[in-house]
């Protein structure tokens, strides 16, 4: 929407909804005495060295591919000869040890 017009639209009272209004006695001198406000400082963001480190460690990370391809060959191709072995004990031991 474009406003082209600074005037009021015809056959609108524009001063319809204006009264004189009158302040209570003594709120002008308190007013007067009270200190103008200070605009609220600006955001700012301080991001440290660490911080910077991690996010180009984090961008690295998401480069990386989520399925390593050749580990997956490999311990496919040992499945299917029969050649891959499990152990039981260290299978017990990360169950316990995330425990």
């Amino acid at each position: 929407m474009k406003i082209t017009s600074q005037q009021p639209p015809e056959n609108q009272n524009t001063n319809r909804g204006i009264q004189n209004v009158q302040k209570p006695a003594g709120t002008e001198q308190a007013e007067k005495a009270a200190p103008a406000k200070q605009p609220a400082p600006a955001d700012k963001v301080d991001i440290s060295g660490r911080s910077r480190e991690i996010a180009v460690i984090m961008a690295s990370i998401a480069q990386l591919p989520d399925v390593r391809a050749q580990k997956v060959q490999e311990l496919k191709q040992a499945v299917d000869a029969g050649t891959y072995s499990i152990d039981p004990q260290k299978i017990a031991e990360k169950l316990l040890k995330d425990i």
